[in-house]
This record gives structure tokens, C-alpha cells and sequence, in this order.
């Protein structure tokens, strides 16, 4: 089971929930939890620190889950870097990704657009690093623009690197 947090107001939980339900072959479960973003917020930036809040979810326990995506409004910081549209603990459990920087005046692609971060950040879970192929959706994304030049499926590449990544994991393969 991979559990979505949500982290402040949130727009397509079902959607999130539907796609990554689908995408990785596992159930999704949404859980309200009490995670206070205050203590990763740099008020110098005016940003969230993704990796205060990685930190802040390993001592999380949500029974049966193996992933534990956490899905916030606030804007996303990793030092060295202006903004993270997410960021994920690579090979482990936790993600978190950002809707701030992903919005969009059609919500059509605003869905689009958070559907591939969060595909993207809970790859990285299961292990996958970066493709150099610009359609997959494990390519980097350094800007909105390339977020939406990639489609928000897996490569044929990290298609069978996620399947074995699921089996192992007790959950695929799957298409």
C-alpha cells in the first residue's frame, strides 16, 4: 500500500490516489497526519526544506504502507537549489512533492503536472535515478517547461526497472 499525506490544501487527492493506484500497481490510502511544516520553514526563503521534511516523515508509522507520498502546497527548497518541485529518499520510503510551482490557470494540466511529480518522486522510491530519455517521466525536470515536455509514464527502460523494483517489493510487475 502507498500512503498519500496530504500537507496544507490539496487539490486531486482522488486523481493522485486513482494514478498511483494504477502506475505501481498498489493500493492507495489517503491519511490525514499532524506533520507541522513549521519546523522545515526557512523564513529567509519563504520556502519549506524538502529533506527537514523527509526527515520529519521517518518517524511516521502507517501500518502497511511501504511508500508514504506526502503532497504539499508549500514551496520546496533543497540547499544549493532555488526551488524542488519534490524530493525523495532514493531506494527508500518517503517522497514528498510540491503542487506550489506546478499550478496552471487549466486544471488539466495542472492535474497533468502533478500526476508526473508524484510518478517521478515515488520512482525514485523504488529506486530509479534519472533517464536521459525527455519523454519519461524519470527524466530531470530543472523547469516547468520540462515538466511538461515529458509524458507522465515510464519509459520502456524504466518501465521494466520499476516492474522489478514492484516485484520485489511484493506488488508487480505490472503494465
Amino acid at each position: 500500500m502507498i500512503a498519500i499525506v496530504p500537507l496544507g490544501d490539496v487539490l486531486f487527492l482522488g486523481a493522485i490516489g486513482e494514478d498511483v493506484e494504477e502506475t505501481f500497481c498498489a493500493e492507495a490510502r489517503i491519511y490525514r497526519l499532524p506533520l507541522n511544516l513549521e519546523v522545515a520553514y526557512s523564513p529567509e526563503r519563504g520556502q519549506v526544506h524538502a529533506g527537514t521534511v523527509l526527515r520529519m516523515m521517518e518517524g511516521i508509522e502507517i501500518p502497511g504502507a511501504i511508500k508514504v507520498l506526502a503532497i504539499t502546497d508549500a514551496d520546496l527548497y533543497e540547499r544549493g537549489l532555488n526551488f524542488v518541485f519534490g524530493e525523495a529518499q532514493l531506494g527508500g520510503r518517503n517522497t514528498v512533492v510540491s503542487i506550489h510551482r506546478l499550478r496552471h490557470p487549466d486544471p488539466g494540466v495542472f492535474l497533468e503536472r502533478v500526476l508526473k511529480e508524484v510518478n517521478h518522486e515515488l520512482g525514485h522510491t523504488f529506486g530509479l535515478g534519472h533517464c536521459t530519455n525527455p519523454r519519461c517521466v524519470m527524466s530531470f525536470s530543472n523547469s516547468i517547461l520540462d515538466v511538461d515536455r515529458k509524458s507522465r509514464r515510464f519509459c520502456p527502460s524504466c518501465r521494466r526497472l520499476l516492474n522489478e523494483a514492484l516485484y520485489r517489493s511484493g506488488l508487480g510487475p505490472c503494465r
